[in-house]
């Protein structure tokens, strides 16, 4: 019989160990950086389920109300606080209800109904329902942040609670088509054996899990702080640069334009470099919100900021900045009690017109910048090939010609 080769205390004593251990990593992790919240709950999960792996090996001894009562009360529990660490990780809204919903249903119905104080097996039903409930749920919340942040370890992690539900919950049926024997304070049969075997493993996988989770957390986190700008929040140049030629490599095509907020330096001079940062912030936060599906934006450098379009050609490109421009010349930011109008110029060049290659892109949207400017600022200029041409070509010309200029306005 498997229950010969599959000792029970022995499961027991090594979920103990595994669990103290993992408890005490997270609890490392927690003290390390607050910020992993999710880390102090895994750790009193850990360490509850600890107090219960001890609470069950003591059955031999006796004392019912305390290591039946409450080692399964305290079981309920375990899973609880696992539960209410995967929703703080995932920033789901935490339920004191939920969490106290199974070891009161366990408490309650040990304490008031004699069938389940008396009965190995419907002991075995009640605490089966209670720990599936949990970690199906578990699982289900795990692979539903999936689309918020794609951790790789999500999908294991999901696929680990949902079956070990699955698998905890066959026990209901096994209880009552081959009820097990109470022996010694426990129940033994075959059938329980293998499933303590598989809340062993599931055990240590699920504690490996949450430890990969967190560390995945962490180097996500890295990475798209190294994308961002610190002051904007915005994408920064270097992030920009190789998302927008990864898409140029594609093939892809599209519109660059290039913005720069007119007279900046005036507005530090006159209000402070604290109010010229908060001029820089909600001209971002505004054009971010009026981004639309597939544009990259980003902070250039100063007070100039880029924008690709990538499925934009230069028309449709032109009437969106145009917009962009009337939208940011419409706004008003206070600043410690003063009104501070901005206003900004910019340049745009398309794909079709000079190719997939940024540098190429960038000084042709460089161009119709300068050209805004040239031409009083706050307005959009495009630069075609034509007007590169017509630029080298004033260039060449007699010093004492008059210039001319022959970028166009959008619009």
């Amino acid at each position: 019989m498997i229950e010969e080769f599959v000792s029970i205390s022995t499961l027991m004593i090594c979920t103990f160990l595994s669990t103290m251990v993992v408890g005490i990593f997270m609890l490392q992790v927690w003290l390390t950086d607050r910020r992993h919240a999710a880390a102090g709950y895994w750790c009193l999960a850990m360490w509850v389920g600890s107090l219960c792996t001890i609470l069950f090996a003591l059955r031999p001894i006796g004392f019912p109300l305390i290591t039946v009562g409450l080692g399964n009360a305290l079981a309920a529990f375990s899973y609880a606080f696992m539960w209410a660490g995967f929703r703080v990780f995932d920033r789901r809204p935490l339920y004191l209800s939920v969490v106290l919903a199974g070891p009161v249903l366990w408490c309650g119905a040990y304490l008031l109904l004699r069938p389940v104080a008396d009965d190995v097996n419907n002991r075995v039903i009640l605490t089966s329902i209670i720990i599936a409930v949990y970690s199906i749920w578990m699982g289900l919340d795990i692979w539903a942040g999936r689309r918020h942040e794609r951790l790789p370890t999500r999908s294991i992690a999901a696929f680990f609670f949902v079956t070990h539900g699955i698998i905890y919950s066959l026990r209901i049926p096994m209880a009552i088509a081959a009820p097990a024997e109470l022996g010694h304070g426990t129940a033994y049969s075959a059938w329980f054996a293998l499933f303590s075997l598989e809340l062993f493993a599931h055990t240590i996988l699920s504690a490996v899990a949450m430890l990969v989770l967190i560390k995945e957390r962490g180097e996500a986190l890295y990475r798209q702080a190294s994308r961002t700008d610190t002051l904007t929040g915005i994408a920064n140049r270097g992030s920009f640069l190789e998302d927008v030629q990864a898409h140029l490599a594609r093939g892809g095509q599209g519109t660059l334009m290039i913005f720069d907020l007119d007279r900046f330096k005036a507005i530090n001079d006159t209000h402070g470099h604290v109010a010229g940062d908060a001029v820089l912030k909600h001209f971002s936060a505004r054009v971010s919100s009026w981004l639309e599906d597939g544009m990259l934006f980003c902070r250039f450098g100063g007070e100039e900021f880029a924008l690709f379009a990538p499925r934009h050609d230069i028309d449709q490109a032109a009437d969106f900045a145009e917009r962009l421009r009337c939208e940011v010349a419409a706004m008003s930011i206070a600043h410690e009690g003063r009104e501070i109008g901005v206003s900004v110029s910019i340049g745009l060049a398309d794909v079709a017109a000079f190719g997939a290659d940024f540098d190429r892109l960038q000084s042709a949207a460089d161009n119709a910048l300068y050209a805004a400017k040239e031409a009083g600022r706050n307005c959009v200029m495009r630069w075609t090939p034509s007007e590169g041409l017509a630029d080298i070509a004033e260039r060449m010309r007699v010093p004492d010609a008059a210039p001319a200029f022959n970028a166009s306005i959008a619009g």
